[in-house]
């Protein structure tokens, strides 16, 4: 499993890099880093280094600030080191 995971990694790093950073792409790597779930739960906007999530609710907040080691490790995995320097939860 791991194998195919970071084959699919690799495949979205070559895709993405290939991209100019657009509100689209932005969406697409928080969706994948975020994962299926958490990644319905917040909305992407991107300024300056900054992500600022903008959760549904509450308890979708706190579930997205558990992950937000996680989640930003993944981001800056797919978008290229030290692109999202810093994640916001509101």
């Amino acid at each position: 499993m791991h194998k195919a995971q970071s084959s699919a990694t690799r495949a979205y790093q070559a895709i993405l890099a290939a991209q100019p950073m657009t509100p689209g792409k932005i969406a697409f790597a928080w969706q994948v880093a975020a994962g299926p779930t958490l990644g319905r739960a917040g909305t992407p906007h991107f300024s300056d280094g900054s992500l600022r999530i903008t959760a549904r609710d509450a308890t979708w907040q706190q579930e997205i600030r558990r992950a937000r080691s996680l989640i930003l490790e993944r981001l800056n995995e797919l978008l290229g080191a030290g692109t999202v320097r810093r994640l916001v939860i509101d």
